[in-house]
């Protein structure tokens, strides 16, 4: 990744974000091959926060046990990206976007290169406080401070095993959460916008 992201030239992470985002369609929308995640912010005494989850342990969910945020596979009720966002995390973690918070637009798509899944970001601000309450598929979540994951003492490196394999990708550690993966990259990109090196668009392919 570019920089250390210690000089943030902008105060507000949403504020940077904003002017990059598209409220058109970034990709087509296809069964079993695109998903929505839902980046939602919320204010908290002038601190700009982000809802990660842990997810639980499961086999049918590609990103078992990882931190993410909330969101999954495109179905066939939905009538774009950011319902599949809004329908996710109501189902995930008991919150009704349609309601408390306003969609500030899309990131743009990214591809996770081993699922063969593009996944669209749909970003939220929170207008209203929110209630969490976890499904079955969600381990636990945290509201993390982006500010405290733009340093560099938050970035190390996480090990895959796979196949005989160590493979490493690019994390951020907060409070013993280990983020990586597309949820890093996504998070990555947000930290970059309020640099001096913010130019746009997400850094690199993902892997994962």
């Amino acid at each position: 990744m570019p920089g250390d992201f210690v000089e943030l030239t902008i105060a507000s992470f949403i504020e940077a974000l904003s002017p990059n985002l598209t409220k058109d369609e970034p990709t087509g929308f296809v069964q079993r091959k695109t998903a929505g995640v839902a980046v939602i912010f919320r204010n908290l005494d002038v601190e700009e926060e982000v809802l990660i989850i842990k997810r639980a342990e499961r086999e049918d969910d590609p990103w078992s046990g990882q931190a993410a945020f909330p969101g999954g596979m495109v179905s066939t009720k939905d009538g774009s990206f950011e319902e599949t966002a809004r329908r996710e995390t109501a189902e995930e973690v008991g919150i009704d976007l349609s309601k408390g918070a306003v969609f500030l637009g899309y990131m743009s798509d990214l591809k996770a290169g081993t699922r063969d899944i593009v996944v669209v970001p749909s970003v939220y601000k929170l207008v209203a406080s929110a209630a969490v309450t976890l499904s079955g598929e969600v381990a636990s979540y945290s509201w993390v401070p982006m500010r405290g994951l733009a340093g560099k003492e938050v970035r190390s490196t996480y090990l895959l095993h796979r196949g005989g394999w160590e493979i490493p990708f690019p994390s951020l550690v907060h409070r013993g959460l280990v983020i990586w993966g597309l949820t890093e990259r996504i998070l990555s990109a947000i930290i970059l916008y309020s640099t001096n090196e913010g130019n746009g668009g997400l850094p690199g392919e993902a892997e994962l």
